[in-house]
């Protein structure tokens, strides 16, 4: 009886963690199907939108990669704030609602050659590790991280968040909204001499569409998209968002990092947490 009660409970065992790893999946939006020019998103569509925020002030946001790790901008723990000042809201749609998960930071790591000036963020990227690991569900999911050779250039692109809806607002939006933006090509980028000094091409992207960008607040949250390799069945991280002069205003689109470009730096900051495929 020992045997078959052992054999009984490997099986459940097997059976529970079967059913783990199949919610382990990433770039699933959800059933339900700093933004200017957005819409409100339903609740939970885009499970791996995360808000940092300082104290009840909305300070950046964020996209989960792994159980334990958010990815985000490094300006947003740099400038006076410290991880540690952050509480990281998971599965949140309304900003004033208290029904979601609050987590925080055990460690936040900005890539190495980060610097600032003025004007923009060089290697824009940090890693948050969380104290806890996430646990996964319709509500809370990691989005994929792409491969240097996916190629977003034709792809509709989706940036989310809590941000102000236009420049110079006082608050920051209740609700999750988002807006779907258009890459711009690096000559068009900049065409004026502001960003044809600061932008690096390399490592950064410039995203906008005629009215609709990001704003205060969405910097570090993810900029994505789906792709023909799964069939548009899944969403990448193609970009963070990370610098621009105002908000929607024309010939200043919004500067993104291109995530790509760090992926074997991102992978070495989260040796500790699950992938999902």
């Amino acid at each position: 009886m020992r045997r078959i009660s052992t054999l009984l409970c490997l099986t459940i065992e097997m059976v529970y963690a079967s059913k783990l790893n199949h919610s382990c999946e990433c770039g699933i939006a959800g059933k339900n199907r700093r933004i200017v020019g957005g819409t409100t998103v339903q609740p939970h569509q885009y499970p791996w939108l995360v808000a940092l925020m300082l104290g009840s002030k909305l300070h950046c946001g964020g996209a989960i990669i792994t159980d334990q790790h958010i990815l985000t901008a490094g300006h947003c723990i740099t400038f006076g704030v410290h991880y540690r000042d952050l509480s990281v809201h998971i599965g949140m749609h309304d900003r004033l609602g208290s029904s979601h998960p609050v987590l925080y930071a055990s460690n936040g790591v900005k890539h190495p050659s980060f610097t600032s000036n003025a004007v923009r963020d060089v290697n824009d990227i940090a890693v948050l590790t969380l104290q806890k690991k996430i646990k996964f569900s319709d509500k809370v999911r990691p989005i994929c991280l792409p491969s240097e050779d996916m190629n977003f250039s034709d792809s509709p692109l989706t940036v989310a968040g809590w941000g102000k809806t236009r420049q110079g607002a006082l608050t920051s939006s209740r609700y999750l909204l988002e807006t779907k933006v258009k890459l711009v090509p690096s000559d068009v980028c900049t065409r004026s001499s502001i960003y044809r000094n600061n932008l690096v091409s390399d490592s950064m992207m410039c995203a906008y569409s005629l009215g609709k960008d990001a704003c205060q607040g969405d910097s570090g949250g993810p900029l994505f998209s789906t792709h023909h390799r799964t069939n548009n069945k899944k969403w990448y991280q193609v970009g963070i968002v990370s610098w621009g002069i105002d908000c929607a205003k024309p010939d200043y689109p919004g500067v993104y990092t291109i995530v790509s470009k760090y992926i074997s730096w991102i992978k070495q900051q989260t040796k500790d947490g699950m992938f999902c495929a």
